[in-house]
């Protein structure tokens, strides 16, 4: 049995519908990512499994049990709010043991709970400092631990790094995963960052306009998008138009140039080096190709020059219509 069940979930505000006939299942032990832009509906959805709205039509299942008449509360369901909602008044411990003892856990119990969690989270012996004091990494820990002290059935992350700096986003995901792995437990985060998704997720479920375009592993979803949404969305493909039959898409990567040939040909607009990657557009008729490979691989070109592209029909594939 899956651990989340969501069945054909509507929610509308007014005459907006924020989801429509939305249907996933989470396995046990599962890191999946809501992916999309904004106002995609994936924070609605993360909203509606915590219990902070109420969904119109549609079943939420934890563990097979129905969840519709259940308040947030008494779902057994952690989550991490984007801005954290710390409480700046208490220390770190007390944030973190806030809400075991609010369910009457004994005090030994929740000073021990305390120390093992800060300890999971590379927080030991901060249980003292104020969470004023903390550096933006350290608060993401404590609201970490503090989600995860009373021991829930399912971990929501709604974009949790955003405000981070690229170099403690990176790290702090590394620290989720590191725990999520450890704990087993059952995990959805939202984001709008498609790198981010892929470095996390066993599963990343692509939304668009209040609908699921796909749920697939990372690995599947660049490989084979299943609709145009995606293989636009994720990363970057080159759309080749086909007289009368589906459009193809085709990776960067996948194409190679030649001094001539052929196939395509079109003007050098730009290379760029990022590290190791060289990256180039070239211009083909009204239409814009993306082009890269690891820097020396392939022969040299100039800007400005007339290249052809090849690519092996078996490196791309044809978009549903």
């Amino acid at each position: 049995m899956a651990a989340l069940t969501i069945n054909n979930l509507r929610k509308s505000f007014g005459t907006f519908a924020a989801l429509k006939d939305i249907s996933v299942a989470v396995e046990d032990g599962e890191f999946i990512c809501l992916l999309g832009g904004s106002g995609c509906g994936k924070t609605t959805l993360l909203r509606l499994i915590a219990g902070l709205e109420v969904h119109d039509e549609g079943d939420i299942l934890l563990g097979g049990r129905d969840l519709t008449e259940v308040p947030c509360h008494k779902r057994n369901i952690g989550m991490v709010f984007q801005s954290l909602a710390l409480f700046p008044h208490l220390s770190v411990g007390d944030n973190v043991a806030y809400g075991m003892r609010l369910r009457g856990m004994a005090a030994a119990t929740v000073t021990q709970e305390v120390t093992r969690l800060l300890d999971m989270v590379g927080l030991s012996g901060l249980d003292s400092r104020p969470v004023s004091a903390l550096s933006g990494g350290q608060r993401q820990r404590v609201a970490i631990a503090r989600a995860l002290a009373l021991k829930p059935e399912v971990f929501l992350m709604d974009e949790p790094f955003s405000a981070l700096d690229a170099a403690l986003r990176d790290q702090m995901q590394e620290e989720v995963k590191r725990i999520q792995r450890d704990l087993g437990i059952t995990t959805v985060f939202v984001t709008h960052d498609q790198r981010e998704a892929m470095a996390l997720a066993d599963r990343i479920v692509v939304m668009n306009g209040g609908k699921i375009e796909q749920a697939a592993s990372p690995e599947e979803l660049y490989a084979r998008p299943a609709t145009r949404f995606v293989a636009e969305f994720i990363g970057i493909n080159n759309i080749i138009a086909r007289n009368g039959q589906p459009p193809l898409a085709v990776r960067p990567e996948m194409i190679r140039l030649q001094a001539q040939g052929n196939g395509p040909s079109g003007q050098i607009l730009r290379q760029r080096r990022l590290g190791a990657l060289l990256e180039r557009e070239i211009r083909v008729g009204d239409q814009t190709f993306f082009q890269s490979e690891i820097a020396g691989t392939g022969a040299g070109f100039d800007d400005g020059q007339t290249v052809t592209l090849a690519w092996d029909d078996a490196q791309a594939w044809a978009l549903p219509q």
